[in-house]
């Protein structure tokens, strides 16, 4: 033991750092071969200490029943507390989403994007608390925060979802949710030649469409298996209609009456002006919009792998992986004011209110010259392309030595310089009549007439914004693993890594997106002149007449089909090529200088990252009262450099004159600027696993843990302000580039019975404990010679728990029930999390974490028999916070389920037809501010189908 003890790591990393010559050394190692050739000569110790969770042979799966057997499998020799995700066959899993894939795992909850999952939390947490890699490498990403976006990789180019939830020191550190691992296959796993292809057609039940979804699989490898190749690529296409209603406004009587109340103005006493006192708390919102969401999302995707496996000593593996997803994010809505809007010129007359028990108003009408509708076009598109090439080398030494070099490049982009839009029309009707005393969900509202592309509409708002995102990312790896032939210590993995990010995102807006508004008033407030000829009044607005050809008819019906309230007539949109055509024809310069989105320097900036990280973790295997364990301690130190680069203001030409305003204007020059700061972290892991009985386990793990903080605290950007003082200063916010990490102490205890084939039963209980958030912090400070206050990114004084337990039930009848029921099997998992702040404000409101529901359950039956797989899964999840600070109280997304189901039947051996449906019970997606009956979102995104073939070869 004692040699083991002082054998420096250093010095095998040092090797490791060698191998990346050795591959054309190979028969130089003959001689070693045979010392290595029979595994028998291992002792079974050494044998077992070997199989981690990425150690494990990987079973050829096939069929549902195969893949639960091969997640249990590599779920219970894992070192750590982890799920998987195992596709059933080749190119095909057990959802088309990967989100909706992982959401199967206890714990895990994901967000969704016109009704398709997105991104994921893991027990509450998402964001940048979780770490998402491809084969063991960091993966970049276009989201432009830390996040990763499940849907830009399709699920067919994947082999295995594995999420760690408690930390080996071998993982990379930043996740304090946890760390999600792509995996994709390796050629020299496959069985000979394979050949496989798919084809779907996907009907959405909404829009009515059709689109395609195929992918093809190609495999190769040589008659000694020493060479082989794979390639995999998958295209799809499909529209996605969401109806949607929001609002916003809501009264809170907590709060009373105040200067930021809702509320709305009633003519209660007929005499046809709103007197004072007429102001009253509303169930009725002071904002309501309806819209029309049409989501055309085109996916291509590719990974290559190739593999030489020249000796049993030298492994060497080069994969790949390539996506494009584009959306075009088009949304169609319409909005009107329920409330005298300060900065609206006019408002309309209301009328004809009805209360309800609470005294709020739930039935009035709005008539008058200034009944005003808002007509929106609003896109937000994603034009994504995300790669990975990695090559790693891996050499078996001797019996105890194992060396591994692995270098990885990603990249990823989301191309947008300003396309997103946000263009507003007004309409004006005679009257709009709201009634939420029908009892349904939403109120009836009638909108008279309905809006119609003939009618006259106005000139008011047109933003035009976006931000590009670029992530490249190198990842580096030394590793060795020593197996002692002797002794309690059975394995020892150490190595070095270096992880270099350099995220950048490009920020587009426009300058002065109302230009066009109130008839000309901007544009003569900035010296244009303008051609008028087109200018109209109504009420008291002044606005440009937009042409009848900018309009286009309603392209959509059965708006919000499934709910019971009456929703306004479909309405039209415009084409924006046109608008802008017409304000260039009012004047040019203006429409380009403020409509035209142009670089906004403040949102632009790129934070690069270098983390060199150094860690060893040792793996004994003691025996303990006869039974045998497994003991995994770690130790992961690592160096991060932050360097944050963008624009900023040269603050150090700020001249002050006696009341505190600048004397020049010199300092407002923007000048590239950049910062630079570091800083340490030491993370100790420990994983230990007692065996009770071949088939029964428990497991404890405890680690400290960290999160990086958000990328716009990091930023470069610094804005004084020099009117609005606080404390006798002026004031000046800006980013802090050495904000540190948040940081965490957890652990997890479970008890694991695997019972049988595709059979378990398991719970567990888990806690958190974050030290401290990252949050505003605001101080006196001397920057560049004056003294501002300023508000910045810091490290907070307080912390949070987040604490629960997991259970899961899989079970197989295929031993229990006679056929041809004993095909049939089953999935049952549940989790319960909760959170509680250390800040006593927070405390106070007793909210949970935004985004954290705090029970979950995922239940799925299945069957397999006679050439026969299908599958019916249900997934549910309770409310969560979405909004802390809503205007009215906390906003929620209210519980929500979703039934999903699959069916395919083999034709004969390797074809295969399938269906399969999304969404089947057409859920309501929706939410509320402080009170279920005030609802400020609903969701109907309706029900996906989708009929196929499948081959393999």
């Amino acid at each position: 033991m004692n040699r083991v003890a002082t054998k420096p790591a250093v010095l095998s990393l040092a090797i490791s750092a060698a191998l990346a010559g050795l591959s054309w050394q190979a028969s130089a190692e003959q001689a070693q071969s045979s010392a290595i050739e029979s595994k028998t000569s291992v002792q079974p110790e050494q044998q077992a200490a070997a199989k981690n969770d990425k150690d494990v042979e990987v079973i050829q799966v096939s069929g549902i029943r195969s893949s639960i057997k091969e997640s249990l499998f590599q779920k219970q020799n894992a070192t750590s507390v982890v799920d998987l995700v195992v596709s059933d066959d080749i190119g095909k899993f057990p959802d088309e989403n990967l989100a909706e894939a992982l959401q199967r795992i206890p714990g895990i909850t994901i967000t969704r994007n016109g009704g398709e999952g997105q991104n994921i939390l893991v027990r509450g947490l998402g964001g940048g608390y979780n770490i998402t890699t491809l084969n063991g490498r960091k993966l970049a990403s276009e989201y432009a925060g830390r996040d990763f976006n499940f849907d830009t990789i399709a699920s067919e180019l994947v082999s295995v979802l594995r999420v760690y939830k408690s930390p080996e020191a071998q993982l990379p550190e930043g996740g304090i949710g946890a760390v999600i691992d792509i995996e994709t296959r390796k050629p020299l796993d496959m069985d000979g030649t394979t050949i496989s292809a798919s084809a779907k057609g996907i009907y959405e039940s909404r829009t009515e469409d059709t689109h395609p979804h195929a992918s093809f699989i190609y495999g190769q490898k040589n008659e000694d298996d020493t060479f082989g190749g794979l390639f995999s690529a998958v295209y799809s296409k499909k529209t996605l209609r969401a109806d949607t209603y929001s609002a916003s406004g809501f009264f809170d009587e907590d709060e009373g009456w105040g200067v930021d109340s809702a509320g709305v103005p009633v003519d209660t006493n007929e005499n046809g002006v709103i007197d004072t006192g007429e102001t009253y708390a509303s169930k009725i919102p002071s904002y309501m919009y309806f819209a029309n969401a049409q989501d055309v999302r085109e996916r291509l995707g590719a990974t290559l792998a190739l593999q030489w496996r020249p000796t049993d000593q030298l492994d060497i593996n080069f994969d790949s992986l390539y996506s494009r997803y584009n959306t075009d994010g088009n949304r169609y809505q319409i909005g009107f004011v329920n409330y005298d809007e300060t900065h609206t010129p006019g408002t309309p007359l209301f009328s004809d209110a009805t209360f309800d028990d609470m005294d709020r108003v739930i039935k009035m009408r709005q008539t008058g010259d200034n009944t005003m509708v808002e007509l929106l076009n609003i896109s937000t598109p994603r034009k994504t392309d995300t790669y990975q090439l990695g090559l790693n080398t891996k050499y078996q030494y001797n019996e105890q030595w194992s060396f591994t070099v692995d270098a990885a490049y990603s990249e990823a982009k989301d191309q947008n310089a300003g396309d997103n839009r946000f263009i507003v029309a007004r309409g004006f009707v005679d009257a709009i009549d709201i009634d939420y005393s029908s009892g349904n969900k939403l109120p009836d509202v009638v909108i008279s007439p309905g809006l119609t592309a003939d009618q006259d509409y106005g000139a008011h708002y047109s933003y035009n914004s976006g931000t590009g995102v670029t992530d490249k990312i190198s990842d580096l790896k030394l590793l060795s693993t020593y197996l002692p032939e002797d002794g309690l210590i059975t394995k020892v993995d150490a190595g070095l890594t270096y992880v270099n990010q350099q995220k950048g995102q490009n920020q587009f807006a426009s300058a002065n997106p109302s230009q066009f508004s109130r008839g000309g008033f901007y544009l003569t407030r900035d010296g244009y002149a303008f051609d008028n000829s087109t200018v109209f009044q109504k009420g008291e607005f002044e606005l440009f007449r937009i042409p009848a050809d900018v309009f286009v008819p309603a392209n959509f019906d059965n708006f919000l089909d499934g709910e019971n309230s009456l929703s306004p007539s479909p309405w039209p949109s415009f084409d924006y090529d046109k608008l802008l055509a017409y304000y260039r024809g009012i004047n040019a310069e203006a429409a380009d200088k403020s409509i035209v989105a142009v670089q906004d320097r403040a949102g632009s900036y790129e934070v690069e990252e270098a983390v060199s990280t150094a860690f060893v973790q040792v793996t004994m295997e003691p025996e303990l009262f006869g039974l045998s364990s497994m003991l995994n301690l770690g130790l992961r130190g690592s160096k991060t450099d932050v360097t944050s680069s963008g624009f900023g203001y040269d603050l150090a030409k700020v001249e002050l004159d006696a009341g505190g305003l600048p004397t020049n204007n010199d300092w407002r020059q923007v000048l590239p600027v950049s910062y630079d700061d570091s800083y340490n972290n030491i993370l100790p892991s420990l994983n230990f696993k007692l065996n009770l009985t071949d088939e029964l386990l428990v497991r404890f793990s405890a680690a400290q843990v960290l999160s990086r903080p958000s990328l716009y605290y990091l930023r470069s950007w610094a804005a004084p302000n020099f009117t609005v003082r606080e404390q006798g200063l002026p004031t000046l916010a800006m980013g802090n580039p050495g904000v540190k990490p948040e940081e965490a102490n957890q652990a997890d205890l479970t008890l694991e019975w695997y019972y049988g084939e595709s059979s378990a039963l398991s719970g567990g209980v888990f806690v958190k404990d974050i030290k401290s958030f990252v949050t505003e912090g605001k101080f006196a400070a001397n920057v560049a010679g004056t003294d501002y206050l300023v508000t910045t990114s810091v490290n907070g004084e307080y912390g949070a728990k987040v604490e629960g337990y997991e259970m899961a039930w899989q079970q197989s009848l295929q031993e229990l029930l006679p056929e041809p029921f004993n095909g049939l099997g089953f999935q049952l998992n549940y989790t319960y999390v909760d959170s509680s702040y250390d800040d006593p404000d927070l405390k106070a409101k007793n909210l949970p974490f935004q985004g954290m529901s705090k029970n979950s359950y995922n239940a799925v039956v299945y069957y397999e028999q006679y050439g026969v797989q299908a599958r019916l899964a249900y997934n549910w999840r309770s409310k969560f916070v979405t909004n802390p600070e809503d205007w009215g109280g906390a906003s929620w997304i209210a519980s929500y389920g979703q039934l999903d189901a699959s069916v395919s039947y083999d034709i004969m051996h390797g074809l295969t037809v399938f269906a399969e449906a999304s969404n089947l019970s057409n859920s309501r997606y929706w939410g509320y501010v402080k009170r279920e009956d005030q609802v400020n979102y609903l969701e109907r995104f309706g029900t996906q189908l989708a009929v196929g073939v499948r081959g393999s070869f």
